[in-house]
């Protein structure tokens, strides 16, 4: 069924809103898991540091089996098998079942059918014109359901509790997210078996080798590294001496800010230069997460540092697809898009725990978000360097390692 790429931007939007809910939805079920099995916050942390680890696995793997046979199977596999980790976890009782169901099942689901395929899909659509407003407009779907769900799932979780939210959030992927993948998860064309010509895993090589690549991967680092302040948000923000639902709110807050700047930094990618708004970004990052590790005067300054130092995750992200894409073309970027999550995750999976070891150490989060926010800032000045990457490696060598 012939669907216009438009129609294909809409429906990925709305897929990822639901699937970007795994990342967002673990600072809010924290607390009351926390406070239901009497863990420590570094062991009620564990499903997600498993979460980002098997994210990491999966999205080289996935990207693969993307560039092998289209985006659409594995879509439409990674939203079945994300449900099924919800689903489950609804009815987890204990630390291993837990890990199983969202560190294990959600956590593979995301290299499935979240950011990273999903932007490879709709990237492929579009020219290089305009591909980083497509992209950074689907990939607003990542921060929006903060400012749609978050609100949604704090209410069933205080007035029911975290199960309820979980098995909602399985529904809501079942019976939603996948109908519409079925309908919008389309490539270009699709091409005959007899066409499709697969390419080794050796191909990668000249690209790992590459400056100008290395330097998109160390950005891909410190992103995941400071993803432990989504994880972390809600405790956090009480941390700083706010209430639960203020707290709450301040989700919400980040979910606002992000889909903004998100969109808005693929329109300034796409009319100033990949490289110098993707410094920028981590600048305010930076900036922000740096006021974050000091004392905060009130609720307002609060927001205002969220708004700073978090809501330019998502616009980081975008930007990053869109540079890997163009350096590597259509035929590889699945694969290496797949890679470059790879050492996403392994930032997201250490940055979040060690958050939680300094504060089990500490009572603090201060320290450790003060090093995160100099991290940050040393990877705004990196990337603000970058050009054009565009044949960032010679297609030559791509071919000689193909072979």
């Amino acid at each position: 069924m012939p669907v216009s790429r438009n129609l294909i931007v809409s429906l990925s939007t709305v897929v990822l809103l639901i699937t970007s809910i795994s990342v967002g939805s673990f600072t809010l079920f924290l607390p009351s898991m926390e406070t239901e099995f009497g863990w420590s916050r570094v062991m009620v942390t564990v499903p997600y540091t498993v979460a980002m680890v098997a994210w990491g696995i999966g999205s080289p793997i996935f990207g693969k089996l993307a560039d092998d046979f289209g985006t659409r199977p594995v879509i439409l596999g990674g939203t079945l098998l994300m449900a099924a980790g919800f689903l489950g976890m609804g009815l987890a009782q204990n630390l291993w079942q837990l890990t199983l169901c969202f560190g294990i099942l959600v956590g593979l689901a995301m290299g499935a059918c979240g950011l990273s395929i999903i932007s490879l899909l709709v990237a492929k659509h579009f020219d290089a014109a305009s591909r980083g407003r497509a992209v950074g407009l689907v990939q607003m779907a990542s921060p929006l359901n903060a400012l749609l769900l978050a609100p949604v799932l704090f209410m069933l979780i205080e007035k029911s509790n975290w199960r309820m939210a979980a098995l909602f959030i399985g529904a809501l992927l079942l019976f939603i997210a996948f109908p519409l993948a079925w309908i919008g998860a389309r490539d270009p064309r699709a091409p005959h078996p007899a066409e499709r010509a697969r390419i080794g895993w050796r191909a990668c090589l000249p690209y790992l080798r590459d400056k100008t690549i290395m330097a998109l991967f160390l950005a891909r680092l410190a992103c995941g590294l400071a993803f432990y302040q989504i994880a972390h948000l809600v405790p956090l923000a009480i941390s700083k001496g706010v209430e639960p639902a203020v707290a709450a709110l301040a989700v919400s807050v980040f979910g606002g800010s992000a889909v903004l700047m998100t969109f808005l930094s693929g329109w300034l990618a796409d009319r100033y230069g990949r490289g110098r708004v993707l410094g920028i970004t981590y600048f305010l990052r930076g900036i922000g997460t740096i006021g974050l590790a000091f004392a905060v005067p009130n609720e307002t300054w609060l927001f205002l540092l969220v708004v700073v130092g978090i809501g330019p995750t998502y616009g980081t992200v975008a930007v990053n697809n869109v540079m890997f894409f163009e350096a590597i073309g259509p035929k590889l970027a699945g694969m290496i898009l797949g890679i470059s999550f790879i050492v996403h995750q392994v930032g997201a999976a250490g940055g979040p725990l060690v958050g939680s070891i300094a504060y089990d150490m500490t009572g603090t989060y201060d320290v450790y978000t003060f090093v995160i926010g100099l991290v940050l800032l040393a990877t705004g000045a990196i990337t603000y360097k970058i050009k054009d990457v565009s044949n960032a490696v010679p297609r030559q060598a791509v071919a000689e390692a193909a072979q």
